[in-house]
């Protein structure tokens, strides 16, 4: 029996965008980055400080709490996804088995903006594309990110309703 190699996207034009997480949003030692390239090169970074600060918060406040991770991670594509105002976009395959849910919290988040939702598919981004490339710069320090976001951001982004309010429960969002 043959076994086929895994499929990685090296690249494609267009409006396409490629994105790659360095530093997993659970490692809150190190801060994590989210990158975001096609062409066109975006970083999102939230420090390890940030990340404990507002993990803290979102286990107390949300339900269930074993998704805030994935809901983070999400939050942190969605501010890029809505920076780039792209058609299309391949996220890593950073958490497999749970990229439902990822894409769950991406489409709340574009419809609860009144947003247009890109065509969000997962797959293996190659070490060599401009996303991983940026990104693993981003983390190691040596060059500086395009977006900074703080706890507050996150958990506005996540929480308020349209209008910028918070929300009465955070039960019901996803």
């Amino acid at each position: 029996m043959k076994i086929k190699p895994k499929k990685t996207v090296s690249s494609f034009g267009g409006e396409n965008y490629l994105i790659d997480q360095s530093g997993k949003v659970e490692h809150t030692a190190k801060p994590t980055i989210v990158a975001l390239a096609n062409g066109k090169i975006l970083t999102i970074k939230i420090s390890a400080v940030e990340k404990r600060k507002l993990i803290g918060a979102m286990k107390e406040i949300d339900f269930p709490k074993q998704f805030y991770v994935y809901k983070i991670f999400a939050t942190l594509i969605f501010i890029l996804l809505k920076k780039a105002k792209t058609k299309r976009v391949i996220i890593d395959r950073e958490y497999p088995g749970h990229e439902s849910i990822v894409k769950d919290m991406l489409i709340y988040l574009f419809t609860k903006n009144e947003l247009n939702l890109p065509e969000i598919e997962f797959g293996l981004v190659g070490k060599k594309v401009a996303a991983h490339i940026k990104g693993l710069a981003t983390y190691q320090g040596k060059i500086k990110p395009t977006i900074i976001v703080k706890t507050e951001e996150i958990l506005e982004v996540i929480y308020s309703n349209k209008k910028g309010r918070r929300s009465q429960s955070s039960r019901d969002n996803p």
